[in-house]
């Protein structure tokens, strides 16, 4: 399968209504559907997207802001749910929404499912100019490094998910025994309270809370998303692979809209910055100081294989684990 390359497209400012939280990269609320996967083919200019209270995959939000989408000719609705496990609405794609958030693990977790999607587009990648994770230890405490997590207990926000294979990812690489180390569930908004009590050792968080950490004086200790690959593909979008090969157009126009509204944020920070924190009801003191996501609609099956090799690694998923090939379509070649 293949899909034509973008379009330019121009901006036009226009209002957004977007029902979304406080911001985050992993929540455990799930969402089901008992429909079939559908395999009709919508109507091309019309697109349901569904993504998650957080930074990272907010893109369309701002393209729908700034009139990317209508320049493009496409009819955008936008849904907001408390999950990032797309496999708890993958049997929705192609039926109740076309276009779905997703992170690598969940992306690989419900193609091992069964799910027949595809990868449309990327979201954003991780790396150490532009971190949106970090693991950190308490200070005072006896952890330096990822190595001193033995016997320590270090706070998730999940015991599932892409941060925590991360996570485990970079427990592995440290040589630390995971069966050793006691992972507690914890909210991002009270990890740093527990921190600071002394009731974890470390924690796993994400922006906008790792500026609140490093301000208390907590040590850090690496990204975890980069002990899977550096830069690391953190944020994909995913549509049913039926509705994707019927619609090449419409998904083209979509990331055109996602690439106008990226370089728009890269020349316009203080805006797109206020523009996150009002909608994602995030407190203006932190939307000012994390830094924005690093917004890329590109992807290939390279950027997809160390997720797979570590979801492989992890043993969390049960099923036969999709090649990286079948689920990022090849770039059409004209």
């Amino acid at each position: 399968m293949t899909f034509p390359a973008p379009t330019d497209s121009v901006l036009r400012p226009r209002g957004v209504t977007v029902l979304v939280t406080a911001l985050g990269l992993t929540m455990t609320a799930a969402f089901g559907c008992s429909a079939p996967t559908g395999t009709a083919e919508a109507d091309d200019s019309t697109v349901r997207v569904v993504l998650v209270d957080a930074a990272p995959p907010s893109l369309p939000l701002l393209a729908e802001k700034n009139g990317d989408f209508t320049a493009q000719g496409l009819d955008v609705s936008i849904s907001s749910l408390p999950s990032t496990h797309i496999t708890s609405f993958a049997s929705s794609l192609g039926w109740e929404y076309d276009i779905a958030w997703g992170t690598p693990a969940d992306v690989i977790a419900a193609a091992a499912q069964g799910h027949d999607i595809t990868v449309v587009a990327g979201a954003y990648v991780d790396s150490h100019e532009r971190p949106q994770a970090q693991m950190y230890a308490a200070e005072p405490g006896t952890v330096d490094s990822a190595t001193d997590l033995s016997g320590k207990r270090l706070a998730v926000p999940s015991l599932s998910g892409t941060l925590f294979l991360a996570v485990l990812t970079s427990l592995n690489r440290a040589g630390v025994d995971i069966d050793g180390v006691q992972l507690v569930e914890v909210p991002f908004s009270d990890m740093l309270r527990k921190l600071d009590a002394g009731q974890v050792d470390a924690i796993a968080t994400v922006q906008p809370y790792m500026n609140a950490v490093e301000a208390a004086g907590h040590r850090p200790l690496g990204d975890p998303f980069l002990s899977v690959d550096s830069p690391a593909v953190a944020g994909m979008w995913v549509a049913d692979r039926a509705w994707a090969e019927n619609n090449p157009g419409t998904i083209s126009s979509f990331v055109a809209a996602l690439n106008s509204a990226d370089w728009w944020a890269s020349s316009h920070e203080e805006e797109t910055r206020a523009f996150l924190s009002s909608a994602l009801e995030m407190p203006r003191e932190a939307a000012a100081e994390a830094p924005l996501p690093d917004w890329d609609s590109s992807i290939s099956p390279e950027a997809l294989t160390p997720w797979i090799r570590a979801v492989a690694s992890s043993g969390q998923v049960h099923g036969t684990l999709p090649k990286a090939e079948d689920l990022v379509p090849a770039p059409r070649k004209d």
